[in-house]
């Protein structure tokens, strides 16, 4: 079975300084019920804050969806609603 969510976090400086370090450890956090469906990556730099109108960091992008000021609860959130 292929993974149904690729999560891409980014750990560019803005990112990382506003809470992105944290969300490296998503893939030991993550609920049992999703570890077989996700995919997580590291980025360099998703190039999200370089437009204001993407929101605040930490950026995560969830296959094609980009979430601004990412945390593992609404990553988490995110993966039960989707």
């Amino acid at each position: 079975m292929s993974k149904k969510f690729k999560i891409t976090i980014c750990s560019g400086t803005a990112c990382y300084v506003m809470g992105g370090a944290q969300l490296m450890m998503l893939e030991d956090l993550i609920p049992a019920e999703f570890r077989d469906q996700v995919e997580i990556v590291g980025s360099n730099c998703l190039q999200a804050c370089r437009d204001s109108s993407n929101g605040q960091p930490p950026f995560v992008r969830i296959n094609d969806y980009l979430m601004e000021s990412a945390s593992i609860a609404r990553i988490v959130d995110y993966l039960r609603k989707h």
